[in-house]
């Protein structure tokens, strides 16, 4: 690398000598070091390329899926970035498997350790309402039930034009090796503005079958009725999503 000097700034290619600017000072370099496909395919200092590639390639797919499991608590919101932060997330859990040689690292194994369960509990989805709730609350998976307490309805946030807050509650069981996920529903908590208990329990019958990671996920939104018709709001804070709580590693055991 050289930089450029004289009153005529160049960019592009001359012969061999690439002229560009990078941080707004005007550099050369000379050309010919870029990649092609055969040369990452075949080339023997393109190895580590190689794998990245197949670990990234790997974790795309768990993205992928994973956000088709999670899908139906993402409906109505918009979040151009959450794909990004989701590859980042799992890209980080793939770091977390220990026992696979470069190449072959794996989601599935990194989440099969404390610190990958971790890390998928502790994502934060909507960074301007991270938490649901402002007050205490916790997924019980002895009762199968989310538990809130020292809750107050005009504490949570809700706006105006608001005429209920709508607190959903799901069990997922994902495996991530086979990609593939188990869902069950809790009835919906409907919350008005003038809702005066201080607590309130969601419970579940059934857990997903199968294998996998079992976790708890919630959602907290604020509809409006116009025609008789409730219309999710959008924007700021009004929107929460959450994993409360992971359970389970690939096993397909139940909580008690």
């Amino acid at each position: 690398m050289a930089k450029q000097i004289g009153g005529i700034l160049l960019k592009g290619t001359i012969g061999e000598v690439n002229f560009y600017v990078q941080d707004g000072e005007p550099l050369a370099r000379m050309s010919g070091g870029g990649f092609n496909g055969e040369a990452i395919r075949n080339g023997k200092n393109m190895a580590r390329v190689r794998e990245t590639c197949s670990e990234f390639t790997a974790c795309s797919k768990v993205n992928k899926e994973f956000k088709k499991s999670i899908a139906p608590f993402l409906a109505g919101h918009k979040d151009g970035k959450l794909h990004q932060r989701l590859m980042k997330l799992f890209l980080t859990i793939r770091d977390c498997d220990h026992s696979s040689e470069r190449g072959k690292r794996s989601v599935f194994h990194g989440i099969s350790s404390t610190s990958g369960k971790q890390l998928l509990e502790h994502f934060i989805f909507t960074p301007q309402r991270p938490a649901i709730l402002p007050c205490p609350y916790i997924f019980d998976w002895e009762s199968r039930s989310l538990k809130v307490h020292d809750f107050r309805a005009d504490e949570t946030g809700f706006p105006e034009e608001a005429d209920a807050m709508e607190v959903r509650v799901g069990l997922i069981r994902f495996d991530f090796e086979a990609l593939a996920y188990q869902q069950v529903f809790a009835a919906p908590m409907i919350i008005a503005p003038d809702f005066k208990e201080d607590s309130f329990e969601i419970l579940f019958d059934t857990i997903p079958e199968g294998n996998g990671i079992l976790f708890s996920v919630a959602r907290v939104s604020f509809y409006q009725m116009v025609h008789g018709k409730g219309c999710l709001l959008a924007g700021g804070d009004v929107f929460g999503l959450e994993v409360l709580s992971v359970w389970d590693t690939v096993e397909a055991r139940n909580p008690a």
